[in-house]
C-alpha cells in the first residue's frame, strides 16, 4: 500500500496539473478580452495587454451605448431566441415522448428516418428554396421555424423517457389521462433537468444564429447580433490591412470597441447559465451508469 501511494499522488497531480492547463486554456482567451474592453487606445496597438488592462478606461462601452446599430441587432438576438427556444422545447417533447414509447405504431421506421435526415442533411440550395417558397425569407420566421427541432436534442430527451418507468404511464392511463395529461402532467415535471439543459443548449444556437440569418434575412434592421459583430470585425481588419503608424492609435480604439462588443455579446448566455447550472450539472450525467 505504501508503494502505491506515491504513484497515486503522481497521478493525482498530473491530473490536476492537466485540468489546470486546459482550464488556463479555455479562460485565458476570454480574460485577455476583459482586459482589451477596459483598456487605452496605445497599448492595445502595441500588443501590451494579457491578463489585466492598461490605462484603465471604459470609453468603450460608453461608445457602446450609444451605438444604435449595435442595439438593434441585440434586440433583434433576444427576440429570436425568446422566441425560438420556447417552440424548440414544445416541438422536441412532443417529438420526443411518443418516440420514446415502445407501442407507438411504426416507431423504427420513423426513428431510422430521423437518424437518416441527420447523419445526411438536406443540401443548402433545397432548403433555401423550401424556405422562400412558404414565403420566410427576411423575416424573423426565416431563423425560427426552421429550425424548431434539432435531431440530437430531441434523441437525448427521447432517451430520457426511456429511463421514466412505464408503470408510472400505465397507472395515469387506467385513472383516466390522456396521452397529453401524462406528458404534462408526469412527463415533463420529471424531466425538469434534460428540459433545462435542453433549454440552454436551444438557447445558445439561437443566441449564436449567424450563417442562417446571412442567408435568409436581406433587411439590416432585421439582423442578429452575431452578424452586425461579424461586419464591425472584419470592417475593422480591412482597415488595419492598411494602416499607416499614424493610424494605429485610432484604430486601436476600434478594437478595443469590438472587444466590449464581444464581452456585451457574451453577458446574456452567462447569466442563463448561473440561472440553469443546477439543472445543467443533472443533464449532463442523466446518462451516466450509477453503482
Amino acid at each position: 500500500m505504501s508503494s502505491r501511494a506515491p504513484r497515486e499522488r503522481f497521478e493525482l497531480l498530473l491530473i490536476y496539473a492537466s485540468l489546470g492547463v486546459f482550464t488556463f486554456v479555455v479562460i485565458f482567451p476570454f480574460i485577455n478580452t476583459v482586459a482589451r474592453s477596459f483598456s487605452a487606445e496605445g497599448p492595445i496597438s502595441r500588443n501590451q495587454v494579457f491578463f489585466l488592462p492598461i490605462q484603465a478606461t471604459a470609453d468603450a462601452y460608453r461608445r457602446l451605448m450609444v451605438n444604435r446599430g449595435f442595439w438593434l441587432s441585440f434586440q433583434n438576438s433576444i427576440l429570436i431566441t425568446v422566441v425560438s427556444t420556447p417552440i424548440q422545447m414544445g416541438l422536441t417533447a412532443l417529438a420526443a415522448y411518443p418516440l420514446s414509447r415502445p407501442n407507438l405504431p411504426g416507431r423504427g421506421f420513423l426513428m431510422t428516418a430521423i437518424v437518416i435526415q441527420m447523419i445526411f442533411p438536406p443540401g443548402l440550395i433545397p432548403f433555401y428554396l423550401n424556405v422562400r417558397q412558404l414565403g420566410l425569407i427576411n423575416s424573423y420566421w426565416a431563423v425560427i421555424l426552421p429550425y424548431g427541432i434539432n435531431t440530437f436534442n430531441m434523441i437525448v430527451l427521447k432517451s430520457f423517457f426511456q429511463t421514466i418507468p412505464i408503470e408510472l404511464e400505465e397507472a395515469a392511463i387506467m385513472d383516466g389521462a390522456n396521452p397529453f395529461q401524462v406528458l404534462f402532467r408526469i412527463m415533463l415535471p420529471l424531466a425538469v433537468p434534460a428540459m433545462g439543459t435542453i433549454s440552454l443548449f436551444y438557447a445558445v444556437t439561437s443566441w449564436n444564429m449567424f450563417l442562417p440569418a446571412v442567408f435568409f434575412i436581406n433587411d439590416g434592421s432585421k439582423m442578429p447580433l452575431q452578424v452586425v459583430l461579424r461586419e464591425m470585425i472584419w470592417s475593422t481588419q480591412l482597415n488595419d490591412l492598411g494602416a499607416s503608424p499614424v493610424d494605429f492609435e485610432r484604430l486601436a480604439g476600434v478594437e478595443s470597441l469590438k472587444s466590449a462588443c464581444v464581452i456585451a455579446a457574451s453577458l446574456p448566455l452567462v447569466l442563463a447559465y448561473l440561472f440553469l447550472q443546477k439543472y445543467f450539472v443533472k443533464g449532463i450525467t442523466l446518462g451516466a451508469v450509477k453503482g
